[in-house]
């Protein structure tokens, strides 16, 4: 038995440009990336919207695996569309252009099941969504993502959301918007806010951190061959990292302490290919085993 996970994100088809090559046309988004690396702990049930071009895709990529769909709004709209460079010097992504497609017109929705579940994750939305599902939510651990738009734009909903959950999920970037220090010491002032018991720092090539009230815990990023695509990589950490926090049924620090270290290895294989290909043989892997 393990808790069951509510993931409310994208759905996105994604052009990715990489010093590794280049692939026009990559099925991704949040809610993906996230529902395959949390999928090889506990069932998850997807909420998020696409377009009839790409559905039938990422039913495919989740055949046999303990994902729900049932909460994936098909939209005759075009999938959002991305385009997108990432610079391995500096660990930016540089966009090229984007298409909204159906996007816009996403709201949340959580079926009975999914309302139910034990364990929500956010990903990177519009602050006002986010509330919207932690309200559907009867979650007793809520994981968040955001971006530095959003908290420069609308930072009093962004703290809104923060304030609602229980593990905020940051890179260097967001953590400089949200408290003006880039630093895994920076991120201890966000702790105590609201619920807030735990931000989880993403430094790129450097690692990441585990920050509570009482201590900073630095982890190395896992080893992988070649790095060939980093998209998707933070919400495959918040996907195993929920994921086991759900497995265990537990959310005390020792549980999010290990429970960091599998986000890393759910990382590695998001950047070991284009799209999902590996966390897809990571997560039957799993499932067999």
């Amino acid at each position: 038995m393990s808790w069951e996970i509510a993931v409310c994100g994208t759905l996105h088809r994604n052009d990715i440009a990489t010093p590794e090559g280049v692939d026009p046309d990559v099925i991704g988004g949040s809610a993906l990336y996230c529902a395959l690396a949390a999928s090889q702990y506990a069932p998850v049930y997807v909420n998020g919207i696409v377009g009839d071009d790409c559905a039938d895709r990422i039913r495919q990529i989740v055949t046999d695996l303990p994902i729900d769909l049932a909460g994936m709004d098909v939209s005759s709209t075009p999938t959002h569309y991305w385009h997108v460079t990432h610079d391995f010097e500096h660990w930016i992504a540089r966009e090229r252009g984007v298409q909204v497609g159906a996007d816009a017109q996403w709201a949340p929705h959580l079926s009975l099941e999914a309302a139910k579940a034990n364990v929500l994750f956010l990903g990177s939305a519009d602050p006002a969504l986010q509330l919207d599902a932690i309200q559907q939510s009867s979650a007793r651990l809520i994981g968040a993502d955001t971006m530095t738009r959003f908290i420069n734009e609308q930072r009093d909903a962004v703290n809104a959301v923060v304030a609602h959950c229980d593990v905020l999920f940051v890179n260097e970037h967001e953590l400089a918007a949200l408290c003006g220090d880039n630093s895994a010491e920076g991120a201890r002032e966000l702790v105590g806010q609201g619920r807030l018991r735990a931000v989880v720092a993403k430094f790129g090539p450097e690692g990441a951190a585990l920050v509570t009230r009482d201590a900073v815990r630095r982890y190395d990023p896992y080893p992988v061959a070649r790095v060939i695509d980093p998209t998707g990589a933070g919400d495959a950490v918040a996907g195993g990292f929920l994921g086991l926090c759900a497995q265990r049924e537990r959310d005390d620090e020792a549980t999010l302490v290990a429970a960091l270290d599998e986000g890393m290895k759910c990382a590695a294989a998001a950047l070991s290919s284009f799209g999902t290909r590996v966390l897809e043989r990571q997560a039957r892997t799993s499932l067999a085993s």
